[in-house]
């Protein structure tokens, strides 16, 4: 399924926990806290047409697994919160919060052009979390790249333009360019 602009990804249900109706949720935000604040919450499945608002009522961090642990308002016990396993946690696109300036979401950078000496390289294909943020890039031919996102490798983000220009260490990139 195709991510809707309306929404915002927060989180993959993985797993039911206990017999409460507590779900056991990855996290997909770099803010966390939208899985530990109450507040409105969506579940969407692949075979659901919209979003079901289910509000979070409390959740926590389980470092054992690296998941949170999160309760919603309307699944009662374990064999509601199993109907939900593989759902999407969804807050709608207009509660993004800020960013600082040279921050950006993830969502905005996929499938931007990336160009090197005005030369276009491919698009951004997928971001990789590492110890620094690495781009994977797609070539016209299918091959991938990978350039951490550094301002002194990626100094030009354009969000307007829909493009990244990128100056990585001589070698990197050239065989990829015709």
């Amino acid at each position: 399924m195709m991510a809707d602009p309306a929404w915002l990804w927060v989180g993959r249900v993985v797993a039911a926990h206990g017999l409460q109706g507590w779900l056991r949720v990855r996290c997909l935000s770099d803010f966390p806290e939208r899985l530990t604040e109450p507040g409105q919450r969506w579940l969407q499945r692949d075979s659901d047409p919209e979003p079901q608002l289910y509000p979070l009522i409390q959740g926590q961090f389980f470092p054992a697994k690296g998941l949170y642990l999160v309760q919603l308002e309307g699944i009662p016990d374990r064999t509601a919160a199993e109907a939900w396993v593989g759902a999407r946690v969804l807050v709608p696109a207009s509660d993004r919060l800020p960013l600082e300036p040279d921050e950006y979401y993830y969502r905005d950078l996929i499938g931007l052009a990336v160009y090197h000496q005005g030369e276009l390289l491919g698009q951004v294909s997928a971001i990789w979390a590492a110890g620094q943020d690495v781009l994977e890039i797609t070539t016209a031919s299918g091959q991938q790249v990978l350039i951490p996102f550094v301002k002194a490798f990626v100094p030009v983000v354009d969000l307007e333009q829909g493009q990244v220009q990128v100056q990585p260490p001589p070698g990197l990139v050239e065989s990829f360019l015709g």
